[in-house]
């Protein structure tokens, strides 16, 4: 990556991190783009060469957040199992959002779906999504743990959008609706036992009832 490049994903960053420390003070929708762009020591214009309006910061900070959420499922990924990574993977993604709901439901409320999912598009100072995910799905299919019939991107999607999918219903849900770590280890149960090997055999009991070869 050259300076310039660097440079402008250290400023994308920096929009990113002052806007949302603006909503969280003062409310998204009372911040304005000039007050964004003030807060980064930058024109209105410099900020439209980065994002096209304040609802894009907030868009990709949750795709962010969903990302940064798959770090603690890459280490758990070294033990070998596929099913204890994404597990991993929600139970951290479940930690940021309940810390967090206020922000989170507002940029959930705003965010499409394949804002987490696709691939981004090409963007002054944007980051390409983590590969981290297409990783542990490969390393599932080398050891035989997973078909080897799925497109590791297209499994590591189906994933994603699992997770995506649970947190947006979990903040829409009224009143209190309860940890969200169990909905996210369903949702992305259901993709996992799809994916598995035809000859693993899943028991309705706990993950810590399952064989080693059972836990995907």
């Amino acid at each position: 990556m050259g300076l310039r490049d660097e440079k402008q994903r250290r400023q994308r960053q920096e929009i990113i991190e002052n806007a949302i420390a603006l909503f969280r003070s003062r409310g998204f929708e009372s911040v304005r783009v000039r007050e964004i762009a003030r807060a980064c020591r930058l024109s209105d214009a410099t900020f439209f060469n980065y994002f096209t309006n304040k609802e894009a910061v907030l868009r990709e900070w949750a795709a962010a957040e969903l990302d940064a959420s798959l770090l603690p499922g890459k280490r758990a990924a070294e033990a070998g199992s596929l099913r204890r990574a994404v597990r991993a993977w929600a139970a951290e993604c479940s930690r940021r959002v309940e810390a967090d709901r206020p922000m989170m439901a507002e940029a959930w409320s705003r965010v499409r779906l394949g804002d987490l999912v696709l691939p981004v598009a090409e963007a002054r100072g944007r980051a390409p999504r983590s590969p981290k995910a297409a990783e542990l799905i490969r390393a599932a299919q080398d050891a035989e743990l997973v078909r080897g019939d799925f497109d590791p991107e297209t499994l590591a999607g189906l994933i994603r959008t699992a997770l995506a999918g649970a947190v947006g219903q979990w903040l829409a849900a009224p009143g209190s609706p309860g940890p969200l770590e169990p909905l996210l280890v369903r949702a992305t149960d259901l993709v996992l036992d799809g994916a598995r090997k035809r000859n693993e055999r899943v028991s309705p009991g706990s993950v810590r009832d399952r064989g080693p070869r059972e836990r995907g």
